[in-house]
């Protein structure tokens, strides 16, 4: 019997030191979208904590870790919807080594009427953590 009671405690042991799924403790995924056309984005850095868990995933250079284009009309609406709405919203556009965030109304953006690339930065921040989206757009067929 007490061999039993042994690798009963040494199995709740093990499966309590068991190895954690880290890659679930992240921001909320969102859906950025120009018209019908959903457009990529890149998670950058990021803070997450949820039930006892934290992380802080630090990523490289946004301008290298981007690595979708999106193609998309000049002067177009972009919409920005998290799948958990964040407290605060912020875009910048890439310029210089530096990005300028300004807090966005709607969870939308306009894109510039002329053509030309353009890195937009997302910064969103929830009770449990912050987070970077970096979205590449070139913009096509300025408006006149």
């Amino acid at each position: 019997m007490r061999k039993y009671l042994c690798v009963f405690a040494f199995l709740c042991f093990l499966t309590g030191c068991g190895v954690t799924d880290w890659e679930d403790l992240k921001p909320p995924d969102l859906t950025i979208s120009a018209g019908v056309q959903d457009l990529s984005y890149t998670l950058g850095t990021f803070t997450w904590t949820e039930n006892k868990r934290s992380v802080a995933s630090d990523a490289p250079s946004l301008l290298d870790h981007v690595d979708v284009t999106n193609n998309v009309e000049a002067g177009a609406t972009v919409s920005i919807e998290f799948a958990q709405e964040p407290d605060l919203i912020e875009v910048g556009v890439w310029e210089d080594e530096d990005v300028v965030f300004k807090k966005i109304a709607g969870n939308t953006i306009t894109l510039p009427d002329e053509k030309g690339d353009f890195l937009y930065v997302i910064r969103a921040k929830w009770p449990e953590g912050d987070a970077l989206y970096a979205l590449s757009i070139k913009t096509i067929g300025a408006r006149p």
